[in-house]
């Protein structure tokens, strides 16, 4: 979730430099929409994964199997 939460405020970010600098019509705006939703499912999945195998690797160094 967090890094779903940062991609969210930095995609912002740049979606707003995009809109008042590089696009020129609505369909420039649509597409740069869809990369910013994709990108930022992409970096929940990674948190989602990376979590994962934090919280494995901390079981493991406690002794505790499962």
């Amino acid at each position: 979730m967090l890094f779903g939460l940062v991609s969210n405020f930095v995609l912002t970010a740049i979606g707003h430099w995009y809109e008042m600098n590089m696009a020129r019509s609505e369909y420039d705006l649509s597409d740069s929409f869809m990369i910013a939703l994709l990108v930022q499912a992409l970096c929940v999945v990674a948190g989602g994964v990376t979590g994962n195998w934090l919280y494995r690797r901390s079981r493991i160094k406690k002794g505790v199997e499962r």
